[in-house]
């Protein structure tokens, strides 16, 4: 008997923050092979096949299926076979970008987060989390560069 999931697609309009991109930039960051090696930036889109294509379905918050063709990871990063745009991203986990990503960009965010979704769900977890860049100096991020978010813990102190 198999083991089958049904995951929840992202939207774009939730991976397409500043919050999301900075905590999935950290996670492809912190990405190893199974002896502990740091993935390169040209074994993530191996690592992201294995995930998309074991036995896991995706669905959209709509209810209707996501389907994950054989050329989506390729046509998601525009064919280029490099992938230079990992590091990029990778760029992104030690300070955040100032702006949110481009709408372009949507697709590779998204196959990104369902494959932390299939294999690590804590970490994928984590991604949609609303923090603020108030205080950047101990790390609390937000989803507009210069506001505070309903939770942040800088208010608290400051009352």
């Amino acid at each position: 008997m198999q083991d089958f999931r049904t995951i929840a697609v992202p939207e774009p309009s939730e991976v397409l923050t500043i919050s999301y991109y900075h905590e999935l930039a950290k996670a492809v960051a912190d990405l190893r092979h199974p002896d502990g090696r740091r993935m390169s930036r040209r074994d993530v889109p191996f690592w992201m096949a294995d995930q998309l294509f074991s036995d896991v379905s995706f669905v959209r918050k709509d209810g209707s299926a996501f389907e994950v063709t054989d050329t989506a990871i390729d046509d998601a990063f525009n064919d280029d076979g490099s992938f230079r745009w990992l590091s990029d991203l990778v760029a992104f986990a030690e300070n955040p970008p100032r702006q949110t990503p481009q709408a372009r960009l949507a697709p590779r965010l998204i196959l990104l987060s369902l494959a932390f979704w299939v294999a690590y769900p804590e970490i994928a977890a984590g991604f949609g989390r609303k923090q603020c860049l108030n205080m950047p100096q101990c790390g609390h991020w937000a989803w507009r560069y210069f506001e505070r978010c309903e939770e942040c813990p800088h208010d608290k102190i400051a009352a």
